[in-house]
């Protein structure tokens, strides 16, 4: 089954989120993306588990504050799918990211564990 150009944003941003939060500093996450993400998440409250809406709010988060090194990341997706090669330092949470059923809850759920992971690595 091939995957809407919204839903490999959505699995890409996570992803991104996820990788970059195991980081001390990231060179794609400015520290106000960070800060900002309780933002995103209280715009992705309305999207109901429409992915059109989740997509939208993600890219029009990163637009509204500049965040031009994350929408640059996720530029590629926007003409390819998400690789399916396995990655050997790949865990569960970016197995669930990849395959899982994308939901409202699934998303704010993958930002809070990917915020949390940030502070910890930040402390």
């Amino acid at each position: 089954m091939p995957t809407s150009e919204r839903e490999r944003i959505v699995r890409a941003f996570l992803l991104l989120l996820h990788r970059e939060s195991k980081k001390s500093e990231s060179a794609i996450i400015p520290p106000t993306a960070w800060e900002n993400l309780p933002e995103l998440q209280a715009g992705l409250a309305q999207a109901n588990d429409d992915i059109k809406i989740i997509a939208r709010a993600i890219t029009k988060w990163c637009k509204e504050h500049q965040y031009s090194s994350i929408l640059q990341a996720l530029r590629p997706v926007l003409s390819d799918s998400i690789p399916e090669d396995e990655d050997p330092d790949e865990d569960e949470t970016e197995q669930q990211i990849r395959l899982g059923n994308l939901s409202l809850k699934f998303v704010d759920e993958t930002i809070s564990q990917a915020q949390g992971q940030h502070e910890q690595q930040s402390s």
